[in-house]
């Protein structure tokens, strides 16, 4: 660290070398000489744009001014000596802020008033403003707020880094059949894991609710397979994590410049965005990066399979990820870090889910729970929709939104009993994991079969809807048990 005493008796010996007064040092400056007496003093250090001219009216470089010669650390790899945040209005100290960021090891420097808090009084630009020591001496760096610097591979230099294109490493592709069906749910999984939280599928799956889930249309529309289309658990969600959320939903095309700002300043600060219908279909999916300022974003989605070699990457040498088709209609990003509830605590907001979207009305034409069980369970009965003299697209229409549904219900199940289980739940974790496994099983019997049993699937609707009983009557028990606890 700089000694500001030190520094004050070096600048003293030089101005005294040179024949100058305390006053003519100042004008020479451009200071007061009130200044400079509070630098010889050691109360106060000169202002970083001072140092090139304040070194060179002695002749001395800035490291010899700062660094007295029974200190000179020119061996050093890298030290942060000074780090100052503000403008010519007003600036302060933030070399705390330093040494915290420090002990994370970042690569980037994200320069805004969340890393280093501003002045409230001051509304122009500001800047962060560094001193630092390695091997060929001292440096000072610069960087306006909404900029990023950057270290070094070694982390031995600072520099500004070019903002034009930014992406976020590692971020895991997406695929339906590898225990993450629900779009959502593993959309946010690939974003926490990029950012290097520790959270397991399963367990955004548990604290959210969303493993509960239950939705049904009586159109038989594959929409109702999605998480967020009846019942938010966002909110939820985020909460459990330990973050602050902020959502954009189906807003006008003028906001969109101020929406792409900022999923821009989330990408640089390391922070993918999860969004719907950002390829092919209007499913979940990652923005991880973008290009052209902005113009361009880059995504994770579950579509992206074939175009993907087994690294992951954009096959032909094509990076990382792909590119969006679409602007998206639904936006959540994550806000700033907030404390995180108790597991206990947790829990009992996850049964509080379980018991309000087992009991949720219908919401836009989407059944919920219980009633979205006795939907699905009637349209199975219903014969005159599986006529075989219907038109065929009908009936195969019905029978993939019937695959879809009973595929989420066994992988939320699924993810229900390991939740639960996790929490010392082992009773309500053993009932719904009958539920998953009892589906599993009939879903394995009858793969790809739905169009090869006579009298429109008689013989699998009723297998179906003896399940779907059994299962509905163990849900009950299962939402009775998570009111007592």
């Amino acid at each position: 660290m700089i000694d500001n005493y030190k520094v004050g008796n070096k600048i003293a010996a030089l101005r005294r070398e040179k024949g100058l007064t305390g006053e003519q040092l100042a004008e020479l400056l451009g200071v007061s000489p009130q200044a400079v007496s509070k630098w010889e003093n050691g109360k106060n250090l000169p202002e970083t744009a001072l140092l090139p001219k304040l070194a060179e009216t002695p002749g001395v470089t800035i490291d010899a001014l700062l660094m007295p010669q029974d200190e000179h650390l020119l061996d050093a790899d890298f030290r942060i000596l000074g780090a100052w945040y503000g403008n010519s209005d007003g600036f302060r100290d933030v070399m705390h802020k330093m040494e915290h960021y420090d002990y994370f090891h970042y690569l980037d420097l994200h320069v805004n008033h969340e890393t280093f808090p501003g002045n409230p009084a001051i509304d122009s630009p500001e800047f962060l403003a560094l001193v630092y020591l390695n091997r060929s001496g001292i440096h000072v760096v610069s960087c306006r707020e909404g900029g990023v610097l950057t270290y070094s591979a070694d982390r031995t230099e600072l520099t500004l880094k070019g903002l034009a294109v930014c992406m976020i490493p590692g971020a895991i592709p997406l695929a339906w059949g590898n225990g993450m069906d629900c779009c959502w749910g593993g959309s946010l999984y690939a974003a926490l894991k990029a950012m290097g939280e520790p959270f397991t599928y399963e367990q955004l799956m548990g604290m959210s609710g969303a493993c509960y889930r239950l939705n049904f249309c009586e159109i038989w529309d594959w929409s109702a397979t999605d998480a967020l289309v009846a019942f938010d658990y966002n909110e939820s969600l985020y909460h459990a994590i330990g973050y602050e959320m902020s959502s954009a939903d189906r807003f006008d095309k003028d906001d969109r410049s101020a929406e792409r700002r900022l999923i821009v300043s989330d990408i640089q600060m390391g922070k993918p965005v999860v969004a719907i219908n950002l390829r092919t279909a209007a499913e979940w999916g990652v923005i991880t990066g973008y290009s052209d300022g902005g113009k361009t974003l880059y995504c994770r989605t579950y579509f992206d399979g074939d175009l993907l070699d087994e690294n992951g990457m954009v096959k032909d040498g094509g990076g990382e990820y792909l590119e969006t088709e679409f602007w998206p209609f639904l936006i959540s990003h994550f806000g700033k870090k907030i404390e995180r509830p108790t597991d206990d605590e947790l829990l009992r907001q996850s049964l509080r889910v379980l018991v309000e979207s087992f009991e949720a009305p219908n919401s836009r034409g989407y059944y919920q729970g219980a009633e979205a069980y006795e939907k699905w369970i009637a349209g199975l009965r219903d014969n005159a929709l599986w006529d075989e003299r219907s038109p065929k697209d009908d009936f195969y229409r019905r029978a993939s939104v019937n695959e879809c549904t009973l595929r989420s219900l066994i992988e939320e199940r699924r993810c229900t009993a390991v939740y639960l289980a996790e929490q010392g739940q082992t009773e309500l974790a053993a009932m719904f994991r009958s539920v998953s496994e009892s589906a599993a099983t009939f879903y394995v019997k009858w793969l790809d079969r739905w169009d090869k049993v006579p009298s429109g699937g008689l013989e699998w609707r009723t297998e179906e809807v003896a399940l779907l009983e059994r299962a509905l009557e163990t849900e009950r028990r299962c939402v009775e048990i998570a009111r007592g606890v």
